[in-house]
């Protein structure tokens, strides 16, 4: 989920992708520079977070109550509700 706008020099360049026979992309060809730069920032992100970029369901879950927040479509919580 970008939170900024990205510069060229700091994306991932992938040379080909790999797709499945339906078209989706399945994987990505990309240079052995580029996977250094690609391990180095897969390591900022803190290990406790990690799980949530593994499970898609959850990530997309968060990603949603994310957007419906900013668009202030939110609610109180009652823990003694629970």
């Amino acid at each position: 989920m970008p939170t900024a706008s990205k510069h060229e020099a700091e994306l991932i360049r992938v040379k080909q992708y790999l797709t499945d026979k339906k078209g989706h992309k399945v994987a990505a060809v990309i240079d052995m520079n580029e996977l250094d730069r690609l391990e180095i920032l897969l390591e900022t992100i803190p290990h406790p977070e990690r799980w949530l970029y593994k499970n898609k369901s959850a990530l997309k879950s968060v990603r949603k109550g994310l957007k419906d927040a900013s668009e202030g479509k939110i609610s109180k919580l009652d823990l003694n509700d629970l």
